[in-house]
């Protein structure tokens, strides 16, 4: 987008807006007096009933849970690897049970997200402010009819805020200040525009200089330094209009983010200099539609998205003094399904997707490709009240062109899943057992497959075998213990065809298919609520991982047997919230165990443990009609000092403010 636009859309920004997200919905009543008479219903948790691991949290989780931003959500969620470059608004992707970001597909209000070029979403570009829920889908989805690209190997799935129809006109306005120069305003307004039909405006601005200081420690000697380079201004702008059919919806969203920031890079010893530019723009348009007719429901959506990103780097070292580099992505995709239930005990749904998405940079390598992938889907559920079994098979054609040059193979694959449930107690105490076994695969990245020198378009797609196995609990143990929610799961992984890059000579690097790894492991989440008094609320809740996942591609290479890097074999997170009428307080943590950053195991590469501690403190107050929401985050209390990935140090102690004002 021009300078000028750009400016245009950033200052009209705050003209418009001055407002958050949404109000915090209220905690739901879970008992009712009536006399001497007593009422007590659990409370419903995501995932106890389904098939296959569901994680969600929804917008109330976030508050209660001192969740600061997009990156701190996911650490809550079980199986979840976070590599993390530092600072505010820095780069944050998701591994999940050892599979690889790759493997991990992210939906925005149930369609995908697209990112051919890379093969992996950066999810911090999604501010916390602009998500009702954020959930993890891992092995399949739950339901029956989705669109296809959303039963990869694991799903980040975004919610985006969706108000009640019978609210009137409204909105949210809110203010965060942070620590190194921190500053992010939002809003959201919205307009009844019928009985059946609201509108929804979203925007915010972000600013961060990120200067944090960081310790570099050699031997004897100490550095202690500040980041530089490392200052980052986004804007995003979003609208949404749902329409209530009979029986249906009709949904639209347009999506604008423009991110410009300075690339910090690696700090090695005496060095902190970097002069690396990187400038973002993404938009898209999607829209989708459900209508359910009798026995039969069906749905439709299509989307367009555009995402452009300018690289700089200033250095002597290049010809003219910089180098220059740009890319644009485009991708075109529509998704339709129809699901039909002949009886109250089988259930059936076919979808399928056409994708088409291309690549142009100014680079004199530019390759111009393009790639077409139509997927389809049909699925099969039988289901009793006790038990349900879903059979899925996944067909999958994939064709790809390059102007210039040899194109990447074409791809056809079959990929079969089944999964199950059996409830074994319903009451008093709900436990359950479920299984699941899937095939997935994913195609080589438009870097891996064409970057010059490093890509190779003989690469074959990685494969993927997942099998899961746990148990579920739920009970309201007591009248004041009203939650007890446990799931254990235990897995195993195979991946075949790893996809690695590997030195060919000195200077040049080759992207090959020789990689085999095994992951075992197992998932624990927990939460329990109390309410001792009617105003008074303890939340605790609590995820635990263990995965074991390694290099099995040669038994007599040194690397055989290793744990793949930045892959930590503990990992977890916890919080404990007491909620009441004066202040609400909540104290939280998150963990990870020893890493390495490289297939070899050496002292030089190893990264240790951390734990990182966090206190939250927040009280809402009603002004007539209105309401306001004050909130102060204590980040890294300890100031513990530590890297997710190597030569990247993390902030240490730091703040965060916010005010939340809903009309």
């Amino acid at each position: 987008m021009p300078h000028l636009l750009h400016v245009f859309l950033q200052r009209g920004f705050f003209l418009l807006c001055f407002q958050p997200l949404t109000a915090w919905s209220q905690q739901p009543t879970l008992t009712d007096s009536l006399g001497t008479a007593e009422v007590t219903a659990q409370r419903p948790v995501t995932g106890i009933s389904t098939n296959t691991p569901t994680q969600r949290l929804s917008l109330k989780d976030i508050r209660q849970r001192g969740i600061t931003d997009t990156g701190d959500a996911l650490r809550r969620l079980a199986g979840v690897t976070l590599r993390d470059y530092g600072g505010a608004g820095g780069l944050k992707t998701v591994s999940v049970r050892g599979l690889g970001a790759a493997h991990t597909a992210v939906t925005f209000d149930g369609i995908c997200l697209g990112e051919t070029r890379q093969g992996q979403v950066d999810l911090q570009r999604f501010s916390i402010d602009q998500l009702a829920a954020i959930g993890l889908q891992t092995l399949d989805s739950d339901q029956l009819l989705v669109p296809v690209r959303n039963l990869a190997a694991a799903v980040v799935q975004l919610q985006s805020i969706q108000t009640p129809q019978q609210q009137s006109t409204g909105g949210t306005v809110s203010l965060r200040q942070a620590s190194f120069q921190t500053w992010n305003p939002a809003c959201m307004f919205r307009k009844k525009w019928t009985d059946h039909t609201l509108l929804t405006f979203w925007g915010s601005w972000f600013w961060a200089e990120n200067n944090y200081p960081f310790v570099v420690k050699n031997g004897v000697a100490t550095q202690r330094l500040r980041r530089n380079n490392s200052r980052m201004q986004t804007t995003t702008l979003e609208a949404n209009v749902r329409h209530e059919l009979n029986r249906g919806s009709l949904e639209g969203k347009l999506f604008f983010y423009h991110n410009h920031r300075l690339l910090p890079g690696q700090v090695i010893l005496y060095v902190n200099e970097n002069h690396e530019v990187l400038t973002e723009q993404n938009a898209f348009a999607q829209v989708r539609w459900t209508q359910g007719w009798g026995k039969f429901q069906v749905f439709t959506a299509a989307k367009f998205n555009d995402d452009r990103s300018r690289y700089r780097n200033f250095d002597a070292q290049y010809p003219g003094g910089t180098i220059r580099q740009n890319y644009r992505q485009n991708e075109g995709y529509v998704t339709a399904g129809v699901g039909w239930e002949p009886t109250t005990w089988i259930a059936t749904a076919y979808a399928t997707d056409v994708t088409h998405a291309t690549l142009r940079s100014n680079l004199k390598t530019d390759q111009r490709v393009n790639r077409t992938t139509w997927l389809q889907s049909l699925s099969l559920r039988l289901h009793q009240p006790a038990w349900n079994v879903t059979a899925r098979l996944v067909g999958h054609l994939s064709y790809n062109d390059r102007k210039n040059g040899e194109a990447a193979t074409e791809q056809r694959k079959l990929l079969p899943s089944i999964t199950g449930a059996i409830c074994l107690i319903n009451r008093p105490v709900q436990l359950r057992l479920r299984a699941g076994w899937k095939e997935s695969f994913r195609l080589p990245s438009f870097t891996e497959a064409y970057y010059d020198h490093l890509g190779s378009t003989s690469l074959k797609p990685e494969r993927t075998r997942q099998l899961n196995a746990g148990i579920t609990l739920q009970a309201a143990p007591t009248t004041w213990w009203r939650t007890l929610s446990l799931t254990i799961d235990g897995y195993t992984n195979r991946v075949k065809n790893r996809i690695v890059s590997v030195p060919y000579n000195l200077f040049v690097w080759r992207t090959i298919n020789m990689g085999k790894v095994h992951t075992a492991g197992i998932d624990v989440v927990m939460e329990n609520r109390w309410q001792p008094s009617s105003h008074h609320q303890l939340i605790w809740a609590v995820n635990y991982s263990f995965q074991r996942a390694a290099d099995h591609t040669s038994r007599g290479s040194k690397n055989y047997g290793n744990q793949l890097p930045y892959t930590p074999r503990h990992l977890g997170a916890t919080s404990l919230t007491w909620e009441n009428p004066w202040l609400s307080l909540t104290a939280h943590a998150s963990f990870a165990g020893l890493r390495w950053s490289t297939p070899e195991h050496t002292a030089t590469t190893q990264l240790p443990a951390y734990q990182e501690w966090g206190f939250t403190a927040y009280r809402r107050f009603t002004l007539g009609r209105h309401q306001l929401e004050a909130r102060a985050d204590l980040i890294n209390a300890f100031n513990h000092r530590y890297e997710v990935i190597r030569r990247y140090p993390m902030p240490g102690r730091a703040y965060k403010l916010a005010v939340q004002w809903d009309f």
